[in-house]
This record gives C-alpha cells, structure tokens and sequence, in this order.
C-alpha cells in the first residue's frame, strides 16, 4: 500500500467520522429545542383567598421550567461535545487530504 492510497483511506474514514459525529451534534442541538415548561394556569380565585394555591402554582411553575432548563443544558452540553469530535476529525481529514 502506498502513502497516497493509505491518506486516501484515513481520510475517507475521518470524513465519515466527521460525518457521523455532525449528525449526533445535530439530532442533540435539535433535542435540546424540544424541552419547553408548562404554561403559568392563572388560579380562579384571588390571591387574597388563597394564598397557598397560588404559592404552589408558582413553585410548581418553577420547578417545571428547572427542569425543562435542565434537560436543555444537558442536550446541548453532549451536542457541544459531539460538534468538537466533528470539528477535530474534520481537521485531521483536511491534513491527512495533503498527503494525497
């Protein structure tokens, strides 16, 4: 095997790596838009009558969107990670492409 039909492999490899790796970082950026709270239900009577189902409307509310955030963070935390993998093995396919 020669140096140029051995680059010629490695960078087919890396750009299907590069490929792989920038779909998941996609299908995560995308996963990580779907996480949305629920909508704040305004209670039927004031907040004078009662005050504890409002109080726990609201931290029911927070807690919703906390998790929502949460999910969110994560997504695009292992997205971020992924677009680096893509990144790097896009690099080294453009290096190795100089031996071709």
């Amino acid at each position: 095997m020669t140096l140029k039909s051995f680059a010629k492999a490695i960078f087919i490899i890396l750009s299907i790596a590069t490929a792989i790796c920038g779909f998941r970082a996609a299908r995560l950026w995308y996963l990580s838009s779907l996480p949305t709270p629920p909508e704040f239900e305004e209670p039927r009577s004031s907040i004078s009558d009662d005050i504890e189902g409002h109080a726990l409307g609201i931290l029911v509310t927070l807690q919703s969107t906390q998790q929502a955030i949460a999910a969110a963070s994560l997504l695009n935390k292992k997205a971020a990670i992924w677009s680096a993998w893509t990144a790097g093995f896009s690099a080294a396919a453009a290096f190795v492409s100089l031996f071709e």
